[in-house]
């Protein structure tokens, strides 16, 4: 079986911008959800009018935005960010916490996996949680190395 999730992720690789986005309709729509298996997919009705209005705005920013993990001086501290460019990402480190990161990594392989937000008590998927943000880049927050609990620090 392969999930809703796995082929999501593979058209968002892959910049299949118009599976990404018909895969995300259904999801918002709540036809489908990522758990499920992939051959619901095909027996969806799909609004190709509104997804094709998706597509002309590239709603979900495939390939913009990327996920870059900074780790810190702080031992098994890392620190997350929405970026379009690793130096934009490296410069919003710098300036919020006075430190150059150890190493930046693009690590947009965990888009799709759940976090915990401790500052809103909320648990989303990376990848929609990057929906709701207005400005790039982002400081999403500090995670302990193997952890998926986000904490906003102050510097």
């Amino acid at each position: 079986m392969v999930s809703v999730q796995e082929v999501f992720l593979l058209a968002i690789e892959m910049d299949m911008v118009h599976l990404a986005h018909r895969i995300f309709w259904a999801i918002a729509e709540g036809l489908v959800t990522v758990e499920e298996d992939s051959d619901r997919l095909d027996a969806i009705d799909y609004d190709d009018e509104a997804i094709s209005k998706m597509v002309a705005r590239n709603q979900l920013r495939i390939g913009k935005i990327k996920l870059y993990v900074a780790e810190t001086t702080m031992p098994d501290r890392f620190a997350f960010y929405y970026s379009e460019n690793v130096l934009e990402a490296h410069a919003l480190h710098q300036d919020m916490f006075r430190e150059k990161p150890k190493r930046l990594t693009n690590a947009s392989h965990l888009m799709p996996k759940l976090f915990h937000f401790d500052e809103t008590d909320a648990a989303d998927i990376l990848y929609f949680h990057r929906n709701k943000v207005v400005a790039y880049p982002y400081y999403l927050g500090h995670a302990r190395a193997g952890e998926r609990v986000l904490a906003r620090m102050r510097a």
